[in-house]
């Protein structure tokens, strides 16, 4: 059921997008690390699709269970009181109904956006005819529910490094400005998009672009200076995280206990922080 606060956040959201400022979407992997970003100031939540298939126990790539994803994000929407944005990857399937089903399932959820790619596992794109159907779908169910939730649609160009730059540049602007006009609300070029490139893109487009944090991308005054609208941060904290659970459990094999009991945040200072 889509309640009058869900329609509230949707339309947050999307003002977020139409402003003419960068603002950073922090990418969660769980509700906890959602409610850190939210107590930290920021005002939105996209999930982290690896982050998300790492807390499962699985690679990125659509290999969790799609009902995990869904209770995942429940748990997010429960947590938080800002918007929060569900990666679907390919939308979990291929038939355009059940990708619609499959969004219906987050929005029922709470969420107010959605991040759908047309990158595939094999480092190809998917047929652009077959994405665009995806995107129309999403639109469709924005009207059936009436609940104007956001639609970033990614194109995998550079993030699989299709070609040489000048093919890719041709590509991403062909896919960018196809999903406009298919009805997505902002685009999104994840990977190493050279400044000049990034340039191009958001003048002919001609809409609201989003940018991954990457090394190659990672001048946050400059991607504002020449007007991206939406930063990710990607699965980066997540992988950072796990990145220290690893070194910790490397560590207590030897017999080394140090990374596990010091540090500052002990027991009651943690009960205190997440404390509702």
């Amino acid at each position: 059921m889509i309640t009058d606060k869900q329609r509230d956040l949707a339309k947050k959201f999307m003002n977020m997008h139409n402003n003419n400022s960068m603002f950073i979407l922090a990418n969660a992997w769980d509700a906890g690390s959602a409610y850190i970003f939210k107590k930290e100031g920021f005002q939105a939540i996209g999930t982290s699709s690896q982050g998300m298939a790492l807390a499962q126990g699985y690679a990125d790539g659509q290999n969790m269970l799609f009902e995990d994803l869904v209770y995942g994000v429940s748990c997010m929407t429960r947590r938080v009181d800002i918007p929060v944005s569900a990666d679907i990857e390919r939308g979990f399937a291929d038939n355009i109904e059940k990708v619609k089903a499959n969004a219906r399932s987050l929005l029922d959820v709470g969420v107010v956006g959605f991040n759908i790619e047309d990158g595939r596992q094999d480092k190809t794109l998917d047929n652009l005819d077959d994405f665009l159907a995806k995107i129309r779908a999403l639109v469709a169910l924005k009207k059936e529910l009436s609940l104007d939730f956001v639609i970033n649609a990614r194109t995998c160009t550079y993030w699989h490094n299709i070609g040489d730059e000048e093919y890719k540049l041709k590509v991403a602007l062909e896919r960018g400005k196809a999903f406009r006009d298919a009805g997505a609300d902002c685009i999104f070029y994840p990977g190493a998009v050279p400044m000049e490139s990034l340039k191009i893109l958001i003048k002919e487009v001609d809409a609201p672009i989003n940018i991954l944090l990457t090394p190659a991308t990672s001048d946050i005054e400059a991607l504002r200076s020449v007007g991206v609208r939406r930063l990710s941060i990607g699965s980066g904290p997540a992988r950072s995280a796990y990145n220290h659970v690893l070194a910790m459990a490397e560590e207590l094999k030897r017999g080394e206990t140090d990374r596990i009991l010091k540090h500052s945040f002990v027991y009651a200072e943690a009960n205190a922080y997440f404390k509702k």
